[in-house]
């Protein structure tokens, strides 16, 4: 188990070892989250570090002791979702531009999809609640504490989750 407790008092003397240490411990989760509700590789990778960004700026809110990657990790969800409302109060759609999605009348024949495919058909928290677990190896009850729902409701989102992806890659029927 890493000690993130000792690795932020480091952090606080400006050791950049320690910043490299915990940033490989939490970068998955972070992109989880992040990709997860902006859906662009290249915004999530702007925010990313910005997460930790202010994470540097506001280690001193950080109450040992507490679970850390949590606290992270909850930072990256909140840039995420004010990115997300920002942006989507001020870009529209064009539909001619993407008819493309909507004229692909082929299934795909492939054994293997790649994760965009996989959560396509997910909703944001859906999408959340799978990212963390599956590409950042986060716990349910860590999920639950994230997310700030009962351990019992993610559990339930995750399992729709995956009976969503299945149909979706038409492994299972609706």
């Amino acid at each position: 188990m890493f000690d993130f407790d000792g690795r932020l008092d480091a952090l606080r003397r400006k050791d950049e070892e320690a910043f490299r240490e915990i940033y490989d411990q939490t970068k998955h989760g972070v992109y989880a989250v992040i990709v997860a509700i902006v859906r662009d590789r290249g915004i999530a990778e702007d925010l990313m570090q910005d997460t930790y960004m202010k994470m540097l700026a506001r280690l001193d809110a950080y109450e040992p002791g507490r679970n850390f990657n949590a606290w992270l990790v909850q930072i990256a969800k909140n840039l995420a979702l004010d990115h997300y409302r920002k942006e989507h109060k001020t870009v529209s759609v064009d539909p001619q531009e993407n008819a493309y999605v909507f004229d692909r009348v082929e299934p795909v024949e492939s054994s293997e999809y790649d994760l965009e495919t996989l959560i396509a058909p997910l909703d944001t928290e859906e999408r959340e609640i799978v990212l963390l677990h599956v590409v950042s190896d986060t716990k349910f009850k860590d999920i639950a504490t994230i997310v700030d729902k009962p351990l019992g409701t993610v559990l339930w989102l995750y399992n729709r989750a995956i009976k969503k992806m299945r149909t979706h890659v038409g492994k299972e029927r609706p």
